[in-house]
C-alpha cells in the first residue's frame, strides 16, 4: 500500500485495540499469529507496538460479538433436546434461523421468541419420553439399515408424539417419513418378555455417542435384543442416556464381553456386575430383610402407604433407611 494510503486510514496501537475489543494483548498476538488480523507493519518491532487499520479492528469486532439470538447449542439445551433435533426443526420450517458470520464462520443464530414460541408447544420437558412407539416400530437409539447395502441409520430423538430423528452412517439427519422412504428397515426386533419380578434394578448413565456405530450403541441393542422393553427403561438426560434394567443373565459373545463389560462398569450407577463364561451377570443391590412387628406397627406402615400413593415395601425401606440415619447421629436407641 502507497504511503499516502497509508496516512490516510486510522492506524491504532496494540494498546488501543485492546481497548476496542475488549480483550488482552495475548490474545491479539493470538489472532495475528492466527491470521484473523493483519498488521500494518509486518516489522513492527522496530515501533515496538503491533499498529492495525481502525476500519479492519472495527470488522473484527463486529465478526466477534455475538448477535441478538441462541446458537443452535443454546436453543437445544434449552428445549431439553440434541443439537440435531434443534437442525430437524428449522429443515421442517418449525422454527426459523439465520446464518451470521460470527468468529469467523457462519453460524446459525435463532431469534429467542421462535424458541419460547415452540417451548410453549411443547409436553413438559421434566418428564421422562417414551423410547419407543406404540407398535413397537420405532425405539430411541434402535439400529435400522437397508436390506443388501451398507447403509445404516439409528433413532437419536423420539418423542411422544412418534416424531423421530434418525441419525445415518453418512452423518445424514433424517424424520420418519425419509426413514420410511428410503427403504430403512428394523436390524432387530424387541425382545418378547414378561414382566419380571425380580427385585430392584441395575442403572447406567452413558455419555452419548457421536458414532452411531459406537459400542455403546451395541450394549443398547443387546439390551433390546435380550430383555424386552418390559423390563427396561431409557431416557435422555443432557448429553447423558440413562438406562434401568431388571436383573438378568445375559448371553455375551466370548470376543465383545471384555470390551463392553469395561465399558459397563464405567458407567454403571448402581448395581452390580459379574460374569459367567459366555454371559454378563446383571444384579441389584437389594437383599431380602424378613422381620416381624407389632400389628399396630404394620397398621401404621400401611397407612402412611396408602396417604403417600406407595407400595409397603417401598415405604418400609424409606422408613428403616430414616431410621438409620437418625440412630447414627446419637449412635442410640430413643425410647
Amino acid at each position: 500500500m502507497l504511503e499516502q494510503d497509508q496516512k490516510a486510514k486510522e492506524i491504532v496501537t496494540t494498546n488501543e485495540a485492546v481497548h476496542i475489543l475488549g480483550i488482552s494483548k495475548q490474545t491479539i498476538y493470538n489472532y495475528v499469529k492466527a491470521g484473523k488480523l493483519k498488521l500494518v507493519y509486518e516489522d513492527w518491532q522496530i515501533d515496538g507496538t503491533m499498529r492495525f487499520y481502525l476500519d479492519d479492528i472495527n470488522q473484527f469486532k463486529s465478526q466477534t460479538v455475538k448477535p441478538v439470538g441462541l446458537t443452535v447449542l443454546e436453543t437445544a439445551n434449552l428445549l431439553g433436546v440434541s443439537k440435531a433435533t434443534i437442525h430437524q426443526y428449522i429443515k421442517a420450517g418449525k422454527i426459523s434461523a439465520s446464518k451470521i458470520n460470527f468468529k469467523g464462520r457462519q453460524t446459525v443464530f435463532i431469534k429467542e421468541d421462535e424458541v419460547e414460541k415452540l417451548k410453549s408447544t411443547q409436553i413438559n420437558g421434566s418428564k421422562r419420553k417414551m423410547f419407543f412407539t406404540k407398535d413397537l416400530d420405532f425405539y430411541l437409539f434402535g439400529l435400522y439399515e437397508i436390506p443388501n447395502s451398507n447403509e445404516k441409520a439409528r433413532i437419536i430423538e423420539l418423542n411422544e408424539n412418534g416424531e423421530i430423528v434418525a441419525k445415518t452412517n453418512m452423518g445424514e439427519l433424517l424424520n420418519k417419513e425419509e426413514l420410511l422412504n428410503r427403504s430403512f428397515k428394523k436390524s432387530y426386533e424387541f425382545k418378547q418378555a414378561t414382566h419380571s419380578t425380580k427385585r430392584g434394578s441395575i442403572k447406567f448413565q452413558f455419555p452419548f455417542p457421536q458414532s452411531i456405530s459406537a459400542p455403546i450403541f451395541s450394549i443398547i441393542d443387546s439390551f433390546y435384543r435380550n430383555i424386552g422393553h418390559q423390563n427396561m427403561n431409557l431416557y435422555l438426560e443432557g448429553n447423558s442416556i440413562k438406562v434401568e434394567i431388571k436383573p438378568i443373565k445375559l448371553p455375551y459373545n466370548p470376543a465383545q464381553i471384555e470390551q463392553d463389560l469395561e465399558i459397563l462398569q464405567n458407567c454403571l450407577i448402581d448395581g452390580k456386575l459379574s460374569t459367567r463364561p459366555g454371559f454378563i451377570l446383571f444384579t441389584s443391590k437389594q437383599e431380602q430383610l424378613t422381620i416381624f412387628v407389632q400389628d399396630i406397627v404394620k397398621e401404621k406402615i400401611k397407612q402412611i402407604a396408602v396417604d403417600h400413593h406407595s407400595g409397603i415395601e417401598g415405604i418400609t425401606e424409606k422408613l428403616l433407611l430414616i431410621g438409620l440415619k437418625e440412630f447414627e447421629k446419637s449412635n442410640k436407641f430413643n425410647t
